[in-house]
């Protein structure tokens, strides 16, 4: 068991570490970097003994929404990049309280098969916001009376199809747990 908890400890510090580079590198993207391209954004950091690069590239399937927006003056990194880390943060969220449980030596509970729950559920939900989202944003610029030019763009492709059958994968999974630990316990008052 202690086994268990010394790398459950070791992957929530490489979980924690993930999540503060994503985010720390969209924000330095955000804030100092410059667009190369549509919907490329880079940023070289150069100091006397080394020298960094960071980018950032739309999705595939909101390019051409991040292209319309940079045509009308938009930064698509704000728009659509904000929303693109926001996924990955929930999923480093979930994964974080899963190996805490791990580390306090809780293996097959309620709470570890909600985290497992949690992340099919936002991966599912990444599909139909990851659709959805682009609408919503040119609607309210459009509405707002910021654009009269901005078209309207849906799109899945191969990204979605991934998140749909990883998301049902993990779900399932949660399910099977869920269905090990009522057969544990019914067994348990048959002793």
């Amino acid at each position: 068991m202690s086994k268990i908890s010394k790398a459950s400890k070791y992957i929530c510090a490489l979980l924690i570490a993930m999540a503060t580079f994503q985010l720390t590198t969209h924000l330095l993207l955000l804030f100092f970097g410059e667009q190369t391209a549509i919907g490329l954004n880079k940023l070289t950091i150069n100091f006397s003994f080394f020298s960094s690069y960071i980018a950032h590239q739309t999705s595939h399937n909101w390019l051409n929404i991040s292209q319309a927006l940079e045509a009308e003056n938009f930064n698509s990194l704000a728009i659509l990049g904000s929303m693109e880390l926001l996924p990955y943060l929930l999923i480093y969220f979930f994964l974080f309280k899963l190996f805490k449980f791990y580390q306090q030596g809780q293996i097959f509970t309620v709470a570890n098969i909600a985290c497992f729950k949690n992340i099919g559920k936002t991966l599912l939900a990444w599909i139909g916001f990851s659709i959805f989202y682009p609408v919503l944003v040119t609607l309210f610029i459009r509405l707002s009376g910021l654009s009269d030019s901005l078209a309207i763009y849906i799109s899945f492709g191969s990204r979605e199809f991934f998140y749909l059958v990883s998301g049902l994968i993990i779900y399932v999974m949660a399910w099977i747990m869920t269905m090990a630990i009522e057969l544990k316990q019914e067994q348990e008052f048959v002793i």
